[in-house]
């Protein structure tokens, strides 16, 4: 456990005798300290700590020493870096030396002659708290790291989820819920602007399965949707599926004819799309009807006027744009 704390620790060892100076700071370095700082007295010491003082880990120092001694040294490092942990070394049990280490808060002492052995025991006692704090905190961020990214995945999650919720999952376009959520507001903030609505049905497409299958009936109301959506600005356009082939658009445009002309536009693209079934080129169609928002109107009664104008559309045979006033 002492090799454990030692490996890592940086030393700041200060002794005026040399003899007992070279002596210690070598057991020291075979006890597998990491780094020995040696000086000869406590000015020294000191000019080597500002040097070091990001590196060391704890001071070990002899009393009385010319220059300044290794109480005074002590004092001085504290001002700077109270958490510091310092150890004395001396040959002296005088009282008063004793009553002012223990007001600087020195975390032990060894008497002269060096028990070696004790040193090396007290600088690790010393150092425990301060390594078991380091640890404590490094727990704490990893904890708060993993908190964090926990966090953000169920903030993706969630996102995830609401995406998923709002989306109809064959065509990837707005659902039911959604599309009703994302027109209602539009309209709710439409002021000044013009809103039109766009109901749109894939023309005999229950005779289209029944011909060739639903797995083909889902191939055809993805790529008319696809087609559509080509033609469409999501910031000012909404484009929802209402169930089944049944689609509808909420968008604002400057003019009647510039939404005609676009929803015409898109009309004659579906019916020109060629859908392969076993080497067999099948055609669709689809219908609008068309309506534009009065004044006082909510979402639900543009959207009957729409629906009013798609089955004009489909009575008239089907492939048409149809606009419907709200007289």
């Amino acid at each position: 456990m002492v090799k454990e704390i030692l490996k890592n620790t940086t030393i700041l060892y200060v002794e005026d005798e040399k003899t007992i100076r070279d002596n210690t700071s070598m057991v020291l370095g075979i006890a597998t300290t990491k780094k020995i700082i040696v000086a000869s007295d406590g000015q020294e010491a000191y000019k080597l700590f500002l040097q070091y003082q990001d590196t060391i880990d704890i001071l070990v120092t002899d009393i009385n020493m010319p220059f300044l001694s290794g109480l005074d040294l002590i004092e001085k490092i504290q001002q700077t870096h109270p958490e510091l942990p310092s150890i004395i070394t001396t040959a002296y049990n005088d009282l008063e030396y004793l009553h002012r280490a223990i007001e600087l808060g020195v975390a032990g002492f060894v008497l002269k002659p060096l028990d070696l052995h004790k040193l090396i025991h007290t600088i690790a006692k010393a150092l425990m708290p301060i390594i078991l704090k380091k640890k404590l905190i490094a727990t704490n961020e990893e904890l708060i790291k993993l908190n964090q990214e926990l966090e953000e995945k169920v903030l993706q999650r969630t996102k995830e989820l609401e995406r998923l919720a709002n989306i109809d999952p064959l065509t990837g376009i707005s659902n039911r819920r959604d599309f009703f959520n994302k027109a209602t507001s539009m309209l709710e903030n439409s002021r000044d602007k013009q809103i039109f609505a766009a109901m749109i049905d894939l023309d005999n497409f229950k005779l289209l399965n029944d011909n060739y299958g639903h797995a083909f009936g889902d191939e055809v109301l993805k790529q008319v949707t696809s087609t559509i959506g080509s033609f469409l600005d999501n910031e000012k356009q909404i484009f929802g599926r209402l169930g089944g082939e049944e689609f509808a658009i909420i968008s604002s445009f400057s003019s009647q004819k510039e939404f005609i002309d676009k929803m015409e536009e898109i009309r004659e693209s579906v019916s020109n799309i060629n859908f392969d079934f076993n080497q067999k080129i099948v055609n669709t169609t689809i219908s609008f009807g068309i309506a534009s928002k009065e004044e006082d109107e909510d979402i639900n009664s543009l959207l009957s006027r729409a629906d009013h104008a798609l089955y004009e559309a489909k009575d008239g045979g089907r492939n048409k744009v149809i606009f419907r006033s709200r007289t």
